[in-house]
């Protein structure tokens, strides 16, 4: 949507989503009236619009915000099916709850955050699942034993979990002056952009595992970055793979069989291929999920606003990721993986998002016709450059239909209860005052 346009288009994309989910439906109900060979194929197309209308949703919000986050009004209500692995391997009961946000969340899908409660807790039953629950990170979860204090799951995972967990990203643009355009017939070095700041899925996975990565990290970065670099970053030198739907389809079924090799902290992929104008099959990445227990994960659960960050179960995944439309596969950083071939091998820590998502490290794993045709990034400040990702949609032919620049921002220090322990964003992250990417010079180039 243009600016001047953003009710229209979204009204538009709203009823692209709703007609979509309708087609779904109409055609899973309805197989009598199809081909069974056709079936698949027909489902694959709708489920790959309707997520690239959910996903690109993002780009319509921020028309009227106060803040970059947004705690909903939910209310607590059970949620018995909850199964937690490792408590029960540790003989601790829980009794599993969600907080509901109801109509604030975008889809009857992305309401629900779960959680487990505990009660209170022996020390020595607290040091456990401390111990168990947040081994995987080197930012340790700071929350204090009391004997009478009540706990629950989030209490025992890594800090930036407790921080966002039920909370919502609110998107905002931001106008930025003398960044290049790259749209054919458009192309100029001077050119007025917004800049689009928006946390999503695989974003966030990588803010975990960084901060996984590397000890005591004291702040969130919010960012998002093309499918391409992402898919990049997570399946780059550092990261095993440990296990894939395509070569193990029975992964997508068989529970026991599926948890078999996984550990806290791996992450899953989920992905597709499509055509595109330089490879037949090019991968797309659709979301990425961090392992925190068996079929239990954390995630931000969609693109844009008005979706939680939240533990989710193996069962809620599936229910907006449909396995048959979808590649899956588990990822663990080599450091992690005592069986990694590639375990004596010096890897340093994973970089922060500026370095991975930023557009001068796209620059370098470009072709030389893209090197030619992209060649205004490698001019920009480099801390210029490491605010900003670059998103663009190409023809056949290669040149560029439309571009998206996206923000890179680094907020101020998580905040941490003096007497729990517990962690929670900045104060700023619900103020209107730092609700964007502040002003790159007016001159962004070296």
């Amino acid at each position: 949507p243009t600016p001047t346009q953003p009710h229209t288009a979204a009204r538009a994309r709203t009823e692209d989503i709703d007609n979509t989910t309708a087609m779904i439906s109409i055609i899973r109900s309805d197989a009598s009236a199809t081909s069974a060979a056709t079936i698949p194929i027909l489902l694959h197309h709708a489920y790959a619009v309707f997520f690239c209308l959910i996903s690109s949703s993002c780009f319509l919000s921020a028309i009227s915000v106060d803040a970059l986050f947004v705690t909903p009004p939910s209310k607590v209500v059970p949620y018995p099916s909850l199964s937690l692995a490792t408590a029960d391997r540790l003989g601790v009961p829980y009794t599993g709850i969600a907080l509901n946000a109801g109509k604030a969340a975008s889809l009857p899908g992305f309401a629900l955050s779960l959680n487990a409660e505990f009660g209170t807790l022996k020390e020595t039953t607290f040091n456990k699942l401390q111990s168990s629950y947040c081994a995987w990170s080197d930012t340790k979860s700071q929350v204090k034993w009391e004997e009478n204090r009540e706990y629950t799951l989030l209490d025992f995972l890594p800090p930036i979990m407790q921080a966002v967990s039920g909370n919502h990203f609110q998107s905002t643009r931001s106008k930025q002056k003398n960044l290049p355009s790259f749209v054919t017939d458009q192309q100029k070095q001077y050119t007025e952009q917004e800049v689009l700041l928006t946390s999503n899925c695989w974003g966030f996975a990588w803010e975990v595992l960084f901060q996984a990565d590397n000890p005591d990290t004291s702040a969130m970065t919010v960012s998002t970055a093309d499918p391409t670099s992402a898919w990049r970053a997570f399946t780059g030198p550092g990261f095993d793979l440990i296990q894939s739907s395509i070569t193990k389809p029975k992964l997508l079924t068989d529970e026991k069989l599926r948890n078999k090799k996984l550990q806290a902290g791996d992450v899953l992929l989920l992905w597709h291929t499509i055509a595109s104008s330089d490879r037949p099959n090019k991968v797309y990445l659709d979301h990425v999920v961090t392992c925190i227990d068996d079929d239990l994960y954390f995630e931000k659960s969609g693109s844009g606003d008005k979706v939680p960050y939240r533990i989710n179960t193996w069962e809620g995944i599936v229910a907006n990721f449909p396995p048959f439309v979808f590649n899956w596969e588990w990822r663990r950083l080599v450091r992690r993986n005592r069986n990694s071939p590639s375990i004596w091998q010096p890897y340093l820590r994973i970089k922060p998002a500026s370095e991975i998502f930023g557009v001068d490290a796209r620059v370098a794993y470009l072709n030389s016709r893209d090197r030619v045709r992209f060649s205004l990034l490698s001019d920009l400040r480099q801390s210029v450059a490491q605010k900003l990702s670059l998103t663009t949609s190409r023809s056949s032919d290669g040149s560029v239909d439309a571009q998206t620049y996206t923000g890179i921002l680094v907020l101020e220090d998580l905040v941490f209860d003096e007497v729990t322990g517990r962690a929670s964003l900045p104060p700023s992250a619900f103020d209107d005052k730092s609700m964007m990417l502040s002003r790159l010079p007016n001159n962004p180039y070296r």
